[in-house]
């Protein structure tokens, strides 16, 4: 990825708009989608988290998500989503990796870890669809469960791969998770391997 490409331009009045709606929703997570064009954001529209837990998890409602056809029309895009942390870092959690449905927009998340002193990252969220050998990767990943019958396990960058990802046919760089849902009987139903890439977010009038 380029520096270029790696860069998102965010405005004041969008930030603030984020921020102020992150806010308003704590101890709730709050959410909402960004109308814009490539990687520059023109404005934050609020949505409403539908998501049946709301302190750690978010949904934005399929209202909202169906503007991004009225931006299309327009000669602009949903280009972002936005989702808050009232009490933990700006970073994504497995659950984010696991809901991420639009590989082509950038996750905002704004941090209210200390409300004071908020902070907006953005992410690009991406599934790769490889086989995985679930039953090989249980016995030797350390998984934990982040929510009801959702497990995880982070691959941080700059660590060396455990043998049985290194053996994939084309591991994606790191940072990733990777997650497994089970049914009520713990047999597993679906996995995910999510890269996570970081988009530098620069503020612009």
């Amino acid at each position: 990825m380029s520096g270029a490409e790696s860069v998102v331009h965010l405005p004041p009045a969008v930030y603030a708009a984020i921020v102020a709606h992150a806010r308003e929703g704590k101890p709730e997570e709050v959410c909402g989608i960004v109308r814009g064009r490539g990687l520059a954001a023109y404005e934050a529209i609020r949505g409403r988290n539908v998501a049946a837990e709301r302190i750690e998890n978010y949904e934005v409602d399929p209202q909202t998500l169906l503007r991004q056809f009225e931006f299309e029309e327009a000669g602009e895009e949903m280009m972002g989503i936005y989702h808050s942390h009232p009490v933990s870092v700006a970073y994504p959690s497995a659950t984010d990796a696991w809901n991420a449905h639009y590989p082509e927009s950038i996750y905002f998340i704004c941090s209210l870890e200390f409300d004071d002193a908020p902070v907006i990252r953005a992410f690009k969220l991406t599934t790769h669809w490889i086989d995985l050998d679930v039953a090989a990767l249980r016995r030797e990943l350390a998984f934990y469960e982040t929510r009801p019958h959702l497990f995880a396990y982070f691959q941080p960058a700059g660590q060396p791969l455990p043998a049985v990802l290194a053996a994939l046919p084309e591991p994606p760089p790191a940072p990733f998770y990777v997650d497994y849902f089970t049914n009520e009987a713990g047999d597993v139903e679906e996995t995910r391997l999510v890269s996570v890439a970081e988009y530098r977010v620069v503020a612009v009038a």
